[in-house]
């Protein structure tokens, strides 16, 4: 049985890398290290194509293109300043592929942040099966619009406005969406893996390839290589660190128990899954066959 995964990279967006990354032992303040700068990340958007004998798969549909019209807050379009790079956006690179969305049995929306979900309202007519986690799409609908609380406490990811734009996905309420709830097999050796924490219901898809075994799509529960450390290095990006910490956990097991590869939500490296210490990793290919 034939399996492949096409990467996909459409843009990217530019983050404060503490964001991303809080509290990094490479990055604090110690009494040897007193001082330090902040640097700018350079986040690319991913899209994973999975070709199987039973239907063709997307997971996550980057930044709309009209990103600039929906991200109303000054403050997030500066945040997370997107440029689709030479390569193009989502909608080119699907083009520049000969793919149109008909051509997806299966769309996997990894959570339903706008660097994720910004392009699903194309497949709404097109007869694919939209996958949410269940926990996501009733956290999405109920979401607070406001970067600041009422006791005037800022707020940045999930519980703000600024993560979720409405357009994007409130076409799969009521009945658009398939609401999966916990780990499933949707074809025989890609799963779709419900890993929470970074949102309500963030999940990744974990494919068994015939010639590199199992990769691990994580999404954004592991943000970066630099996040998937011993001990893990969590983000205040992360709407509930108990949950992510549960989530980070389980990937490491997984990793361990089927020496699965990983690949970060916004990471241009692939992370080896039986490794001590410090990953080792490698640059991610344009497709792996």
């Amino acid at each position: 049985m034939s399996i492949s995964i096409t990467v996909l990279e459409c843009g990217h967006t530019t983050l404060d890398y503490e964001l991303a990354v809080t509290g990094s032992p490479d990055e604090m303040l110690t009494a040897v290290r007193t001082q330090n700068h902040r640097r700018l990340l350079t986040h690319p958007i991913y899209a994973y194509v999975i070709e199987h004998p039973e239907g063709r798969m997307i997971v996550d549909t980057g930044v709309s293109s009209g990103f600039q019209k929906q991200w109303k807050k000054g403050f997030y379009a500066g945040a997370m300043a997107y440029d689709s790079g030479s390569d193009g956006s989502f909608v080119q690179r699907l083009e520049q592929k000969g793919w149109s969305p008909e051509n997806f049995d299966w769309v996997v929306l990894s959570h339903l942040h706008t660097d994720h979900a910004g392009n699903a309202p194309i497949f709404k007519d097109a007869g694919s099966k939209i996958l949410v986690h269940e926990d996501e799409l009733r956290g999405a609908v109920t979401v607070k619009g406001s970067l600041v609380r009422d006791d005037d406490v800022t707020l940045w990811g999930v519980t703000s406005q600024q993560g979720f734009v409405r357009a994007n996905w409130g076409f799969l309420v009521p009945d658009r969406a398939t609401t999966v709830y916990g780990d499933v097999e949707v074809m025989k050796g890609v799963w779709v893996v419900s890993i929470p924490g970074h949102t309500w219901g963030t999940v990744g898809v974990a494919v068994r390839l015939e010639r590199q075994g199992w990769v691990l799509m994580a999404s954004d529960a592991i943000y970066l290589a630099d996040t998937y450390r011993k001990p893990f290095v969590g983000s205040i990006l992360n709407q509930n660190q108990e949950l992510w910490a549960r989530s980070a956990q389980k990937i490491r097991r997984m990793a361990e128990q089927y020496d699965m590869q990983i690949l970060p939500g916004h990471d241009d490296k692939c992370i080896q899954g039986l490794q001590d210490g410090l990953p080792t990793v490698n640059q991610i290919a344009d497709r792996y066959e």
